[in-house]
């Protein structure tokens, strides 16, 4: 898998400390200010409001389509994080005015720096956003809309396009399209516009998107009768060319007391196998047509490995057996040298496709993923989150998602722990057990956000993502075994 844009999606808190349950305790870098808990009660939530109405009074809006947040109030400092349109901030009252940044940087809650004019709109109260642009969704199993690109050339549009516009650019794709039967060469140049005479990419169209592209969507409108999805980036995609995608609704489960590890789900369809004993004393497993029919993603009652002859059986509780290849099995293992005991951290085993979540060394939540394919293998050991995104663009993620040209636009719950190499959320393949990925771990949408919500760096309210990279934070650690 390989990133093929810079994130927007930076964030900037940092940490001193360690909550009870192994979570990041974020502090302020010249402030005094504490990031509020997510739990808070009533009463914690309206100190803490007018403690930040004295600290922070100012209101910010995010006008520019990614502001840089940076470690002092300088360019060249140690880049925070960016947040994206929309988002609105609190700033201290006294802005720093450098050669640099005229308009001032002001100080940002909970930590860092912001130049005004990159893109904020100050006040004394709430700003009002001159144009709606809705935020992620951070409690839902998906932060924004998706849909599929199902043609094959589609045009992004700067603004909403008139009928015209439109007849413009459906004779500039169809003539690119029947150039490419005769020569992709030609038809390659033709789109950078290199050859003379030729027709111009119209005005008002951005660019183009290829067949299995996925974009990510902050709403619909219509101009001309015609549907039009816009992207979070403002662009506009119309609605007939694309296909709406859901999440799955398959999820993990919680682990306590009652709930413990092994866990064992079935990730083929088949029947549980019966042994038989023959005239000649040997014995056979057949499949049993009595026993229950096992289905993806069940959870059955597993009791053991057991090696008959050359093959692994599982053996079931009830003493029915099972192919080693049918079921996946999460078990416990011990805390990696290294992590803390006090530490949420994660356990993957792409020998089983199982992820597993501790707390110390309790686990807390196990679940099913997808590592990568053949050739694309996740690697082994033991790493720290970097970077944790709500949503950030990647491309080359695996073939259920289309060919290794294809992007996906703000693939949810992201959370990288080696170079281009992340936990997130795919919504594109059902197929949680089984190895899917160019090297990533996908979880299902609602695991992904379970488990982005346990891990540390702990993400502050409102805000898109959050780094570790030399900001004093320290991510969960994510053991990868075989």
């Amino acid at each position: 898998m390989q990133r093929i844009l810079t994130s927007l999606c930076l964030l900037l808190v940092a940490c001193s400390g360690r909550n009870a349950d192994g979570r990041a305790q974020s502090t302020d870098r010249g402030t005094a200010l504490t990031a509020l808990p997510p739990n808070a009660d009533h009463a914690t939530r309206r100190a803490h409001e007018a403690e930040l109405d004295r600290e922070f009074p100012l209101h910010g809006l995010v006008t520019g389509l990614q502001l840089v947040i940076r470690l002092e109030p300088l360019p060249t400092a140690t880049v925070l994080g960016r947040l994206r349109i929309g988002a609105r901030l609190r700033l201290k009252g006294s802005p720093t005015r450098t050669s640099t940044c005229a308009t001032g940087w002001y100080a940002i809650y909970p930590r860092g720096y912001a130049c005004a004019g990159e893109g904020i709109e100050v006040a004394q109260s709430q700003v009002e956003s001159p144009v709606a642009v809705p935020p992620p969704s951070t409690d839902a199993a998906l932060p924004y809309q998706y849909y599929f690109v199902k043609d094959e050339l589609v045009p992004e549009y700067h603004q909403l396009p008139s009928r015209d516009q439109q007849r413009e650019t459906r004779d500039y794709v169809e003539h690119y399209l029947a150039l490419r039967r005769q020569s992709p060469e030609r038809a390659a140049r033709f789109l950078r516009g290199e050859i003379p005479g030729e027709l111009p990419k119209p005005a008002i169209v951005r660019g183009f998107l290829d067949r299995g592209f996925f974009i990510a969507a902050a709403g619909v409108d219509t101009r001309a009768s015609r549907r039009f999805i816009r992207t979070v980036r403002g662009r506009y995609i119309k609605e007939s060319q694309l296909e709406a995608r859901r999440a799955s609704q398959f999820h993990g489960i919680e682990l306590d007391a009652a709930h413990t590890l092994p866990i064992a789900w079935a990730v083929r369809e088949g029947l549980m196998m019966s042994p038989r004993t023959l005239p000649d004393g040997s014995t056979r497993f057949a499949d049993d047509p009595s026993a229950p029919a096992m289905h993806r993603t069940d959870i059955v009652q597993w009791s053991r490995r057991q090696r008959v002859g050359d093959r692994m059986l599982h053996v079931l509780a009830d003493g029915h057996y099972v192919r080693d290849w049918y079921l996946a099995v999460a078990e416990p293992v011990r805390r990696p040298q290294g992590v803390r005991a006090d530490e949420t951290w994660v356990h993957v085993d792409v020998g089983e496709q199982t992820l597993v979540v501790y707390r110390g060394d309790s686990p807390i939540y196990a679940t099913l993923v997808s590592t990568g394919l053949v050739g694309h293998d996740t690697p082994v050991g033991l790493f720290a989150i970097r970077e944790k995104f709500v949503a950030d663009t990647m491309s080359d993620i695996g073939a259920d998602a289309g060919d290794n040209r294809y992007s996906i636009e703000d693939v949810p719950w992201t959370q990288y722990f080696s170079g281009s190499l992340a936990l997130h959320g795919a919504f594109w393949h059902e197929r949680f057990g089984l190895k899917r990925s160019h090297g990533c771990v996908n979880l299902a949408p609602l695991d992904a956000h379970h488990v982005f919500n346990l891990t540390t760096p702990e993400m502050p309210e409102n805000w898109h993502g959050i780094t570790t990279d030399h900001t004093g934070l320290r991510g969960s650690h994510v053991y990868i075994t075989e």
